[in-house]
């Protein structure tokens, strides 16, 4: 397989999109009230290359902002927010949403975000002692209110993202794009 200018081009672009989310999760230790915002942003970056570059340099740079965020970040709550749901599910929804089965897409988006959402935060629960901390009744419900409130902000993150990737091909994709591959 022969270099192709092209695919030089995109692995360029994966590597800056990598490196500008690597900026903004470092950005949520200077802001830690962005320690959710901040690496749904990277989520959208993702879902750049994920259209110009593909899954493959997608998959590229979700692992090496993950690992360099787990590194390099002092607080870990946003790189395991990145980690978790918006690093990997932009990769996740343009396979699903290939489905064109709209309600079967929902249920699948649901339940790929739903797991790592309830597997991390019984794992927070179990490492923070928070079940001792707020006893054995609060943490119980605790779990449930935390899945329905993390999957009414996911909801409207991915009807947001959809909204982008079509502003984004039909607006600014069309202007700026072919000055960089001609």
């Amino acid at each position: 397989m022969g270099y192709n200018k092209n695919n030089g081009r995109r692995m360029a672009l994966g590597g800056v999109m990598a490196a500008l989310s690597l900026v903004l999760m470092l950005l949520s230790a200077v802001i830690p009230t962005m320690s959710y915002g901040l690496p749904a942003l990277c989520g959208i970056l993702t879902t750049l290359v994920v259209i110009e570059c593909g899954d493959r340099t997608a998959l590229l740079m979700y692992g090496a902002v993950a690992i360099l965020s787990l590194l390099l970040l002092p607080s870990k709550e946003s790189a395991i927010i990145y980690l978790l749901v918006f690093g990997w599910y932009p990769i996740a929804k343009r396979r699903i949403e290939s489905l064109n089965k709209s309600v079967l897409e929902w249920v699948l988006k649901l339940v790929v975000v739903a797991v790592p959402v309830i597997v991390g935060s019984i794992v927070a629960i179990a490492l923070l002692g928070l079940q001792a901390f707020f006893g054995p009744d609060i943490a119980g419900w605790m779990i449930p209110l935390l899945y329905i409130a993390a999957m009414a902000v996911f909801v409207l993150y991915d009807v947001a993202l959809t909204r982008l990737i079509s502003a984004y091909l039909n607006a600014i994709r069309p202007r700026i794009l072919p000055r960089f591959f001609k």
